[in-house]
């Protein structure tokens, strides 16, 4: 590898490199959850189970073609990219890998490779990670703005082989980051070096990259926490009980009098924390003086 990475190029696959989990099944719940609500959420982790055989059993396409086809299915396209601008980046910051984006970064242009479509993931690798291409499916949309759950080009290793070609003409990317087992990442054959997560080991001219992600300022989700198939049955599961405790909260602070409160929300997980000395009325009366003006007016 030349000591100089001035006008060299780098390939990297998002998923399972960049991004340290290789599922991207938790960004479609974020999308279904933000951009239509609760019942496509809980309709897709119903379908968790059948895209986890479809994958195990060496049909990962057409598992990832569901995926797309329950998240997005009838949903405006508008609305997808607003949760792709304001609730995807600080879940996609939060599980990037560092040495990964050290070795990325120190090249002078970036093409990421996405098995998402292209509209859920552009946003945050360009701003956050200045990456210059993308290469993703791309979502089927009608006339109306509605997305069809459908793609429009599909997520093979030939596909993928032929885009990165095609967006690198008459240049052979200098280095290729990808899982060497993924159908993604077939374009690694295309580079003339080529490495593999982890990452736990950056050369000097890794180290001395002085780009950082730029920081996610601006977070709009609804969720705290990244929607894993787990995370997101207890979120479902807690739901019901949720409402009801709230409703009792609600009620009880309605009827009953100020000073009771603090002692019967301890009953119902509620808590009260006061910070800092509180101030108790002094019992010296302190004297009033009105101008006769006023009084007279």
């Amino acid at each position: 590898m030349q000591t100089n990475s001035l006008m060299e190029s780098v390939a990297s696959e998002l998923e399972g490199t960049l991004l340290k989990d290789p599922d991207p099944f938790s960004y479609f719940m974020l999308v279904a959850f933000e951009a239509s609500g609760l019942i496509r959420f809980a309709l897709l982790l119903m379908v968790w189970p059948i895209i986890r055989f479809l994958e195990m059993i060496g049909m990962e396409e057409a598992g990832l073609k569901l995926m797309i086809f329950v998240a997005v299915c009838g949903v405006p396209e508008s609305e997808i990219e607003s949760v792709a601008r304001a609730v995807l980046p600080k879940f996609y910051m939060d599980d990037l890998d560092m040495e990964a984006w050290k070795v990325f970064s120190s090249y002078d242009r970036r093409v990421v490779v996405t098995k998402m479509p292209r509209v859920m993931a552009e946003r945050f690798v360009k701003e956050h990670l200045r990456a210059d291409e993308v290469i993703g499916s791309e979502l089927v949309v009608n006339r109306f703005g509605f997305a069809t759950g459908f793609v429009k080009s599909q997520v093979c290793s030939k596909n993928i082989y032929d885009r990165v070609a095609k967006v690198l003409i008459d240049e052979e990317p200098t280095l290729g980051l990808g899982r060497p087992s993924s159908s993604s990442s077939s374009f690694l054959s295309l580079c003339k070096e080529q490495m593999h997560p982890p990452f736990t080991m950056t050369n000097q001219k890794h180290e001395q990259q002085v780009l950082r992600p730029l920081p996610v300022i601006f977070h709009d989700g609804r969720l705290v926490k990244r929607p894993t198939p787990s995370t997101a049955l207890l979120i479902l599961l807690w739901m019901p009980l949720g409402i009801l405790l709230a409703f009792i909260r609600i009620v009880l602070g309605l009827i009953l009098p100020m000073n009771v409160i603090p002692y019967i929300s301890r009953l119902f997980g509620g808590k009260i924390i006061v910070k800092g000395k509180t101030h108790h009325p002094s019992p010296v009366a302190t004297p009033a003086c009105s101008s006769s003006a006023l009084i007279e007016h």
